[in-house]
């Protein structure tokens, strides 16, 4: 789950660049984990994770190179990776091999959709790579922040918006030139992004600073902060564009924001650790992932409470509606698969294999492909919808980590 860099991230970034201290015995490493991480982060956020003291390293040099305060204190970094080492190191058990990348299918059957193009925002290459649907070939790669996490198109499909959480900007890149500009006024590590339905607004949540920004898109500058959940990660505007639903990871709920005013009305409850929702066409009903929990949720938008509460795979991370509304698809980066589920029951009626991590899902216009990222084998995995089955792996940058499409 890719939730890691960015809890480091939050260490790092939360660290005082002050003057050195003595050297920091066991309690002290952990009181500077407890001041630091903490202060975006429950303990149990970083606790998901078990990593060799190589691995933890890693991440730390990672952030080190990006350019994170933490890069002026030898001592600290050494103190946080002493206790993610001491606490946090690999669980004693058998040994699970890891899953080999999904390859391409033998033939793969053309697209005959609506023309359409895919866009993959990859976090560690930081860039956008443009794919035309029908040819699978590469339009172009966009240079784009730090750290880019959560990419989303204007209506019109003629702007993809790009969060990038360590440079805390938006990129803003057009879709006929793919020339870019940078976009600030953001909180801490932006996420996730939607637009109203009339392309004004751009609301961003910020999972370091616990709030959501507005972006006017006219004048791209930030026109309101509104402070919700814990955690906030993914957003989606509400059917009619009144409503805008961020879910809160650490809170285990979902803010509601009224887009008249820009002020939070309503805070709905949900299972552990909601990751991205999801509307339905007619906006009756919300479908929300819960990676902490393994479930999918089935919520009452109107009245503010879940209907079902499904079991699905593990470390489910996103989640998608069928056109028409018929069908979810749910991406498990755990158990490596798709599962496609009944809107209204949750009956799950199929289950794809896709190896690599399945994160991000976009569906074609005509809903007969399910693009997946797998963030773990630098490709996309193309999924035929009628049959269920893989069709086609395309290979894009490092550590992608969504796909959006438009026509």
């Amino acid at each position: 789950m890719l939730r890691l860099p960015v809890i480091m991230l939050a260490v790092l970034l939360a660290v005082s660049a002050g003057t050195s201290a003595p050297a920091l015995a066991t309690d002290e490493d952990e009181i500077v984990f407890q001041q630091n991480c903490q202060l975006c982060h429950t303990g149990e956020r970083v606790q998901l994770k078990h990593l060799t003291r190589a691995e933890w390293q890693q991440i730390i040099d990672k952030m080190v190179a990006l350019g994170c305060p933490i890069r002026t204190s030898k001592k600290k970094q050494l103190a946080v990776l002493d206790y993610l080492a001491r606490t946090q190191g690999p669980v004693t058990g058998p040994t699970v091999a890891s899953a080999p990348a999904t390859p391409p299918a033998a033939s793969a059957p053309a697209y005959t959709g609506p023309a359409a193009t895919a866009y993959v925002v990859n976090e560690e290459s930081q860039d956008v790579w443009a794919i035309d649907v029908a040819t699978h070939r590469v339009l172009a790669k966009a240079k784009v922040g730090k750290l880019p996490h959560g990419i989303t198109p204007s209506p019109d499909g003629k702007v993809v918006y790009v969060t990038n959480m360590g440079s805390n900007n938006i990129t803003v890149i057009n879709t006929q030139t793919y020339a870019t500009m940078t976009m600030g006024g953001t909180g801490l590590n932006p996420h996730a992004g939607a637009v109203t339905p009339d392309g004004r607004y751009l609301y961003v949540s910020n999972p370091s600073s616990n709030d959501v920004t507005v972006h006017d898109m006219q004048t791209h500058r930030a026109v309101a902060t509104v402070g919700v959940g814990k955690f906030p990660h993914g957003v989606e505007i509400g059917h009619g564009g009144k409503r805008v639903y961020v879910t809160n990871m650490d809170g285990s709920d979902i803010s509601v924001i009224d887009t008249a005013t820009n002020t939070l009305v309503e805070t709905i409850p949900t299972a552990a650790g909601p990751h991205k929702t999801a509307v339905s066409p007619d906006g009756k009903f919300l479908y929300v992932v819960n990676a902490d929990a393994n479930r999918l949720s089935i919520i009452d938008p109107e009245h503010g409470h879940e209907l079902k509460s499904i079991v699905v795979g593990t470390d489910p991370e996103d989640v998608v509606v069928a056109p028409g509304g018929g069908v979810v698809w749910v991406a498990n980066a755990g158990s490596q698969n798709v599962e496609a589920l009944d809107a209204k029951t949750g009956a799950v009626v199929g289950t794809v294999l896709v190896a690599g991590g399945p994160h991000g899902l976009a569906l074609t216009p005509d809903g007969k492909e399910l693009w997946v990222v797998a963030i773990d084998a630098n490709a996309v995995v193309i999924v035929d919808t009628a049959q269920q089955k893989v069709v086609a792996t395309v290979p894009v940058g490092q550590r992608p980590h969504l796909v959006v499409i438009t026509q």
